[in-house]
This record gives C-alpha cells, structure tokens and sequence, in this order.
C-alpha cells in the first residue's frame, strides 16, 4: 500500500504550496487575481510580488480537508515538519525548514501566540483549532527584520474570519472514534460601519495512550478543548477604523504520570488558559497616501501540571504595543517604517516573578518596475533589557516574465532572544545572547494552459549559531550550538476540469548539528504530500490526502539512546454533502490505511479513526 500511495504523490498536489498563486495574463495585469499576502512585507501584497517563499492555506482548504486541529492543516504544507508526542491533544510542534520548533513566530491576527511560560518559548499547536479561521500564511526563512525575535526560522500568521454583509449563522455537531465529540457555532455580518464574527466549540476526546507500550500501566490520554472567539470592527470614520480582537481557549489534557500510585493516572492532566487581546486603529493620512497602524495585544498563559511527581504552575505574558506607518512614496514605492516595544513576564518553573523589556525600529522599502520587477530592502534594530542587541536585514526580489514564468529570491538574517527561562532558571544564565540565523532561498514557478498547470521549485539554505545548548560540565545552558539545513521544495498543481484539483509537493531536507557531525533530531530528509479535491454534483467533494515522511533521527524516550524512526505514510479521506441549502452531512476517516507509526519516538499516533457530523447553516 506504501508503494500505491507513493506513485500518487507524483499527481497530487496540496492546492496550497506557496508560488502557485492565482495570477493570470502577466502581460497585462499580472495581480490582479492573485492571493493577497500581508505577512511577507506587514502590507497587503499580491503573492506574484513576493520574492519570499509563502505558502497560503485557504478557509476552503480547512473546509475540504476537515480538520479540527490547525497542526494537520499544517502537515500539506512544504518544508513544515509537524511532530505530534501522541494522539491529538498532546504536545505538537512544528519545525520549518530544518530549524527549532521555538525559531517559528506564531501569530494570530498580529498578536504573537507563542508561549512566554515554554522553556523555549515555542509554540504548542495541540489544542488550537481552525474554527473560524479565513486563511493562514506560511513565511519561511528567517523573518526578524519586520517580525522581530522568534522569526529565526520563518512566522505562520493565522487569520480570523473578518464579518459581512447581513447576519449569518452556524451551528456544527461531529461525533466519532474514541468518543470523540466536536461542537461550535458562530456568528457573523457587517456593514459600513460595524462589521463583527463570533464563534464558541468544544472538542472532548476520550484519546488513545499517547506512550507506547515501553512504558507501564498506560491508559487512554483524552482531552477538552474550550474556544470562545470574538473580532469586531468598527469604522468611525473615512479616515479611522479599530478592531477588537480577542480568543480566549481552556484545554485539560491526559498526561502520563511517572508518579504514584501508578504511572499513568487519569488525575493527572496539564491544563491550559490561554488568552489573546488586541485593540488595532488604523488611520489614514494625507489622502490615503500614509496609514498608521497601532497594536495594543496581550498575550497570557496560565499552565497547571498536576503531575503527582512534581506539579507545578506556570503563568507568563506578553504585553506589546505597534507602531507602524506605510508612506506611499509613488504608486511603485512603498516604506513601512515601525516601533515595537513589549514586556514579558514569567512566573514559575523555577522563575520568581521575572520581566523582560524589548525595543525595537524597523525600516523596509518595497519597489516595483514596470510592474514586473518587485524589490524589497529592509533592516531592523532590537535592544532586548537582558539580552543584548541585535541588527537583521532582509532583501527580496521576485521577477514576472511575459511567458508565465515568475522567479524570486530571497536573504534574510533572524534572531532568537532567550526566553526568561533561559535566563532565570536554575539551568539558565542572564548572560546569554540570542541565537542567530542567516538563510537564502532562490526559486522558479512556471504556470501554463491559463494557470491549470503551475509548476515550481525552491533551493533554500540556512544556518544557526550561538543555539542555547546545555553544557554538561558547567550545568549550564550556553550559547554553544552550531548548526545547518538547506534542501529543495518541489511542487505541481493541475486543475484539469473545474470540479477536480491534484496536485503534490517533495521537500529535501539536509541537516547537520555541525558541532556533532551528526543530522538533527525529527527532521525527515525526504517528505511528500499530496491532495486530490473533486467537487461533485454541485453540492458535495471528496478530499483524498497523504502524507510521507522517511526515516529521521530521534532519541530513545528511555535509555536516551540515538535510535532512528522508520518512515510512514498516512492517507486520510474527508467528503461532505449538502442536504438542502442549511444543512450539509459530513464524514472523514483519518489514517485511512490504519498505519502504525510515530512522530516521536516512543509515542503512538492513532490508528483508522471515523467521524461523522451535520453542520447548519442560517
């Protein structure tokens, strides 16, 4: 079955790899159709002007795969490695390309998500859902000259669906394997001058035993998911506009417990609040020719282990505010100039009651010619309080030729600020720096037949220094880590009718800790995914997706070990119907071909699971 489901990753394609966007007639108006990206330059661009590699996932991507969680969206994406420690609930992290789950920025419209109560300060995708969400775009490689620390390896911004026109409502049920039920419902509509979405689910899993059978006395992992989401705009005037923003998320997950009375206890569970704030004006100046755009967020984390044999309680925060202007020079040339200052918090984990301030400027100018040839140039300056500072720079370019055929390139410089942890722990030093990052990447996208083939590929190469590494000797963490990753991304879409969609993307990776010669942890070198949508009868579609990853290394979860996971290869199945014009009936089976595999060593990924749900709309 392997080797079947391997030949059909050559003709299919996720719909969403990044240089496949939707531009047309290059010799006339090349972007006018395309995806408009905001992530790559902090302005509206279309994706045919971005020198950046981007990928973009769709709400009809959400919508045809199915999925509840935004990991598993994630796994079609080019060059994201997504590693799950078990069934779904339990800690998920996503390395892109070859880098640190903790070098990849997480935002959620504009506010950054990533955990201020982490060791790192990463960011754990196990319990955020796609409720809600319009589309999520994916920058690679290093980020920090608009987006500051934690870009080091590339940002996923998530955006949340923004409300029109007259009210509409839905209201969703999915029950399935494991006992797992799913509900939610929403709201949303808008007008000139106040435009509003709001949305309530709960997830609640009884989950399967996350470790596998190497450790004694498992039991079932589940898990509850509570969101409560809310964005409103409000247009006081032709020149100003504010949105509020604020999620709101609860979660209780099974966690194996080495404690007694035996070892996994259903007591145990890691419990999570997570709150994110955000108050956004807009103001337009001198005829629409310079926009202010300010940020007031706040990010909050309160994390209780009840783990028996060392519980502990953790709550960190993020307060930050955003300054930025965009000066339209000429209709060609746009400057995005910014200040950024913030103030993070930590107490627990072997913190007491610790902060950290950050300031920062950040200066990009951005030039088309001829409406072909697009350049941006930018630098940034960071003053961390305990931490030092930092100088990044990004420079990009991206060409459309008359023959359909577009390339871009792209350099960039990252950084990564340590974590309070890192400082104030036990293990950790207040004269550490940040670690570093230098990466470019060079690309090719060629479209044909009216953009019904579109072909591409992406050389990229990065390198990390001064990575935060425990010395053994002095009990220490130290800025003594070196490492590198560099590889290919390949992809193809194929639209042959209009109801059918194939496509595939390849990623090769290479990596090297280039202080042990030796290749990094859970980074697959070889990695393949793969989707076919076909939308029938005008009123339901069938998804067909897969996934391969090849053998990588890992480390034993109980002799510590070197070890080496195999490859796997996971097809899932999604297809819904529509009953009347308010009611649709849906179904998915994930692991289609109920292959036993692992993320992370020593922990189980669920075997062929079914579910089914009716979803109302009005």
């Amino acid at each position: 079955m392997r080797a079947v489901a391997l030949a059909l990753s050559i003709f299919i394609l996720s719909p969403r790899f990044a240089a496949a966007d939707d531009t047309t007639e290059p010799t006339t108006q090349p972007t006018e159709l395309s995806p408009i990206i905001v992530t790559a330059n902090r302005v509206p661009t279309p994706a045919s002007q971005v020198g950046s590699s981007v990928s973009i996932v769709t709400s009809e991507d959400l919508q045809n795969e199915q999925v509840p969680l935004v990991s598993d969206a994630l796994r079609y994406v080019p060059s994201l490695d997504v590693t799950r420690s078990g069934g779904a609930g339990q800690l998920t992290s996503v390395f892109t390309r070859g880098s640190d789950s903790d070098h990849t920025l997480v935002l959620i419209d504009g506010i950054v998500a990533n955990d201020p109560t982490s060791p790192e300060g990463a960011f754990d995708f196990s319990t955020l859902t796609t409720d809600d969400i319009d589309h999520i775009e994916i920058l690679r490689g290093p980020q920090s000259t608009l987006w500051g620390s934690n870009a080091i390896g590339g940002v996923i911004n998530i955006i949340t669906k923004r409300g029109e026109g007259p009210p509409t409502g839905y209201a969703y049920t999915e029950d399935g394997s494991y006992n797992t039920l799913r509900e939610g419902l929403g709201v949303s509509g808008g007008n000139k001058t106040v435009n509003y979405s709001l949305s309530l689910s709960q997830q609640d899993s009884q989950g399967i035993p996350a470790q596998d059978d190497r450790f004694p006395d498992r039991e079932p992992n589940g898990y509850s998911i509570s969101t409560a989401a809310e964005k409103v705009g409000w247009n006081i005037s032709e020149n100003l506009d504010i949105d509020f923003i604020a999620r709101y998320q609860r979660s209780n997950v099974g966690i194996y417990n080495s404690g007694e009375p035996r070892a996994d206890n259903p007591n145990s569970q890691l419990r999570n609040n997570e709150t994110f704030l955000s108050v956004q004006p807009h103001v337009s100046l001198l005829d629409g020719k310079w926009l202010q755009s300010y940020g007031f967020s706040y990010t909050y984390y309160d994390r209780q282990d009840s783990e028996l044999a060392d519980p502990s309680h953790t709550t960190g925060g993020l307060a930050k505010f955003d300054w930025q202007n965009d000066l339209h020079v000429t209709k060609d040339n746009i400057v995005t100039a910014g200040l950024s200052l913030g103030r993070e918090t930590l107490e627990g984990s072997g913190v007491s009651n610790k902060s950290n301030r950050s300031t920062a400027v950040y200066l990009q100018d951005a030039a088309s010619f001829d409406n072909r040839l697009f350049l941006t140039a930018g630098g940034r300056y960071d003053d961390v309080e305990v931490g030092g500072t930092d100088l990044t720079s990004r420079f990009t370019a991206a060409y459309v030729f008359p023959t359909h055929t577009t390339l871009r390139g792209s350099y960039g410089t990252g950084f990564k600020a340590p974590s309070l942890s890192d400082l104030y722990s036990p293990f950790g030093s207040p004269t550490l720096k940040s670690e570093k990052s230098e990466g470019w990447d060079a690309g090719i996208e060629q479209a044909l037949f009216a953009d019904r083939v579109v072909a591409d590929a992406t050389y990229f190469s990065n390198e990390f220094r001064d990575l935060l590494d425990y010395n053994f000797i002095t009990n220490k963490e130290e800025n003594i880590g070196h490492a590198r990753a560099s590889g290919v991304e390949l992809g193809l879409k194929l639209r042959p009718t209009d109801d059918l969609t194939l496509g595939a993307s390849y990623t090769y990776t290479n990596t090297e800790d280039l202080d042990t010669k030796s290749a990094l942890l859970r980074r697959p070198p070889n990695a393949v995914s793969a989707q076919a949508t076909w939308d029938y009868s005008r009123k339901g579609h069938v998804t067909l997706g897969m996934n391969y990853a090849s053998s990588r290394a890992d480390i034993d979860p109980v002799t510590f070990a070197n070890t080496r996971l195999d490859g796997y290869v996971v097809v899932n199945l999604a297809t819904s119907y529509r009953l009347t014009d308010h009611a649709t009936v849906t179904m998915r089976i994930d692991n289609l071909l109920n292959e036993h595999y692992q993320e992370v060593d020593g922990y189980q990924e669920p075997s062929l699971s079914i579910f089914g749900g009716l979803k109302l709309t009005f």
